[in-house]
């Protein structure tokens, strides 16, 4: 199996590790029950972020693929999958390009944390190799 991993995941980690720093500063000095909502707010998400992005990524092999994003993780084996393709999401000022599967029952599946930004006709190099990957690993298993 090999693995794949954003370099993003480093940055979400250390956001959600500030967070989590941060409202456990700030939970210590909590003497009225509204308080705790500045803690809350704070909390919750920088431990989603801490616990979670160490595993974002995807890992393939010869099976198939698992894919790992924020709150859940999802497993396709090869044959399930028809292609592996570029999606542009577009947006106002930059458009994201996103690992799609194409599913043999017709759907698709967006890998949303393997994204990457581009602008203007260019793509992202990263999420292209990272398709070329997908797609040269489906075949040889086909």
């Amino acid at each position: 199996m090999r693995k794949r991993r954003p370099l993003g995941a480093l940055g979400y980690f250390l956001m959600g590790g500030a967070c989590l720093l941060v409202a456990v500063a700030m939970a210590t000095g909590v003497r009225q029950a509204v308080h705790l909502l500045p803690v809350v707010i704070l909390g919750v998400p920088g431990a989603v972020l801490t616990f979670r992005a160490p595993v974002f990524g995807v890992r393939y092999g010869p099976d198939g693929l698992r894919y790992s994003g924020l709150f859940n993780a999802r497993s396709h084996a090869w044959a399930d999958i028809r292609e592996v393709r570029v999606a542009v999401l577009s947006g106002t000022v930059y458009s994201s390009d996103v690992p799609e599967l194409v599913l043999a029952s017709g759907g698709t599946d967006q890998l949303y944390m393997l994204s990457g930004h581009s602008f203007g006709r260019v793509r992202n190099r990263r999420v292209v190799r990272l398709v070329a990957e997908l797609e040269a690993a489906r075949a040889a298993a086909s």
